[in-house]
């Protein structure tokens, strides 16, 4: 009987210590977040690395829930938000998991999408391994597609191992091909890979 007790309490001690509540400052964004403890990773400066939200936290204007990751400085590498962000032209949907750029932490990365969504008329996947990625000034720079789509007159495969890459004034840059495609003179097959230049020239990808 000792022994049962014994084992309880070691087990309720386990569970109280795994699920402790630890809160803190945020010197860049001037709030305070509470974390699992045992969830935390730190960099070697002892600045936060990681950490999961006990409750939903409002940071840098918009509100953050489940796992935070952080850039060393301190800034926000990585959140899912708990809520609809309005952005021009889309709106990213609550329970999607937002990245920022390591090189410019103010602009966005890449998204993992919570729900399928249209961009500039480009029907982009959702996933949690499938992500969007953007250029600083915003404009798409690649993605998976919902289903096979014209885009710019080409035929474009959806795929979640092909995606479609863009320029940054939003041209297409390369897409794998749901149809034959001809071209002048060369026909380019379906389930080709193609690249358009910047000046519009249409060649095969041949990695």
């Amino acid at each position: 009987m000792r022994t049962k007790i014994l084992l309880f309490f070691m087990l309720a001690v386990i569970i109280i210590g795994c699920s402790s509540i630890k809160t803190v400052t945020l010197s860049n964004y001037s709030a305070q977040i509470s974390f699992i403890e045992n969830s935390a990773t730190y960099y070697p400066n002892n600045n936060l690395k990681t950490c999961k939200l006990s409750e939903s936290t409002s940071l840098g204007g918009h509100k953050c829930i489940s796992w935070l990751h952080f850039f060393e400085n301190g800034l926000i590498k990585q959140f899912q938000t708990a809520e609809d962000i309005i952005l021009p032209g889309y709106t990213i949907p609550s329970g999607s998991v937002i990245f920022y750029n390591d090189q410019n932490p103010e602009k966005i990365k890449h998204i993992c999408f919570s729900k399928d969504i249209v961009i500039d008329s480009i029907k982009c996947k959702s996933g949690g391994n499938i992500s969007t990625e953007f250029y600083d000034n915003g404009r798409l720079n690649a993605c998976f597609l919902v289903e096979n789509q014209n885009i710019q007159r080409f035929p474009c495969l959806s795929s979640v191992f092909k995606p479609v890459y863009f320029y940054p004034d939003g041209k297409i840059k390369q897409l794998t091909l749901s149809t034959d495609l001809k071209n002048s003179e060369t026909t380019y097959k379906k389930g080709e890979t193609i690249i358009i230049d910047e000046q519009g020239t249409i060649s095969r990808n041949k990695k």
